[in-house]
C-alpha cells in the first residue's frame, strides 16, 4: 500500500481511539457525534465567517483604518465579546450614535 492510499482503520485493542480535548473517543462518543451532525447540529448557533461584502445601505463596503490605543481596543473587544458581534459592528454602532448627536 502506497502513502497515498487510503487505510482502513482497525479498533484499538483499549476501545478508545484517543482523547480530544482530554475527552476519550471511544465508538459510542463517534456515535454521539455522528448522529449530532446529521440532525444538523441542534441547538447550535453559528455566526457567518469573513467580512459583510454591504453594510448601512447595502452598498459596497469600504474599509478605513483606525488606530486604538490598548484601553480602547480591550474595551472594543469586550463590547464585542458581550453582545456577540464583530469588532467592527460595535465600532459602526459607536459612529452611527455619534455622527446622528
Amino acid at each position: 500500500m502506497t502513502d497515498t492510499e487510503n487505510k482502513t482503520a482497525s479498533r484499538p485493542d483499549d476501545g478508545a481511539w484517543g482523547t480530544i480535548d482530554g475527552t476519550v473517543v471511544t465508538d459510542d462518543v463517534i456515535k454521539r457525534i455522528v448522529a449530532n451532525a446529521e440532525a444538523g447540529f441542534p441547538g447550535v448557533h453559528t455566526r457567518p465567517v469573513g467580512r459583510p461584502r454591504t453594510v448601512g445601505t447595502g452598498s459596497a463596503a469600504q474599509t478605513v483604518t483606525v488606530r486604538l490605543d490598548e484601553r480602547r481596543a480591550t474595551a472594543v473587544r469586550d463590547r464585542a465579546t458581550e453582545e456577540h458581534v464583530s469588532a467592527s459592528e460595535v465600532m459602526r454602532r459607536a459612529l452611527d450614535l455619534y455622527l446622528a448627536s
